[in-house]
């Protein structure tokens, strides 16, 4: 009750005048409004869509890399005490499964 007090309080003849004007344009202006902006906010997603898309790859081959080689690391140092060990041989590196897709 306090919130329509204080608008209560605020409104002066312009201010009601516009509010009643605001209400009985939108039902016109909404539409005009929205059959503008829709393309254009069709051009920002599709353009936000591609660059993602650009910039995705290769964030995702520089991560598949450097996963690669801490496996790589990984088997090199389990294979080092193995090594040492007769009769044990040392683990395989892990293959790439990165490359290009078919």
């Amino acid at each position: 009750m306090a919130l329509l007090d204080d608008l209560a309080k605020g409104a002066t003849p312009e201010t009601v005048a516009i509010g009643i004007g605001a209400a009985l344009l939108a039902p016109v202006l909404v539409p005009a409004v929205s059959s503008v902006l829709r393309p254009a906010a069709k051009a920002v997603l599709r353009t936000g869509i591609t660059l993602y898309r650009s910039a995705a790859e290769p964030v995702s081959a520089a991560v598949g890399d450097l996963v690669t080689e801490a496996q790589l690391e990984l088997a090199a140092s389990r294979a080092a005490p193995a090594a040492k060990t007769p009769g044990v041989a040392p683990p395989q590196a892990p293959k790439h499964r990165g490359g290009t897709r078919r």
